[in-house]
């Protein structure tokens, strides 16, 4: 699922440019930053493609399925790709994941 503070539009040939709002950390350095961070990810179409299948109803499984079928590559390969891609937009705060 999507985090409330993620927004993103997809541009014209397939892929997803993502901004993400960061509010400011605590801390005597932080007086020096601004109150929310802007950073914005550009996806290429392998990313979008994952990134548009996220959504509160799809699991792991099914998007590694939709991978496979969409680009003719390998389950091994696809597995490794996918996991770890949603594993980034984790850390970095775009995507939360349920463990059912």
């Amino acid at each position: 699922m999507l985090n409330e503070d993620v927004a993103f539009i997809e541009n014209p040939p397939g892929r997803v440019v993502i901004t993400v709002r960061l509010k400011r950390r605590g801390g005597f350095l932080s007086r020096f930053q601004p109150p929310v961070l802007e950073r914005v990810i550009k996806l290429d179409e392998l990313g979008s493609f994952v990134f548009l299948q996220v959504d509160n109803r799809k699991t792991t499984l099914d998007i590694i399925d939709a991978f496979v079928s969409r680009f003719r590559v390998n389950r091994r390969e696809a597995t490794l790709s996918t996991v770890s891609f949603l594993k980034s937009l984790v850390q970095r705060g775009v995507i939360s994941i349920a463990v059912k």
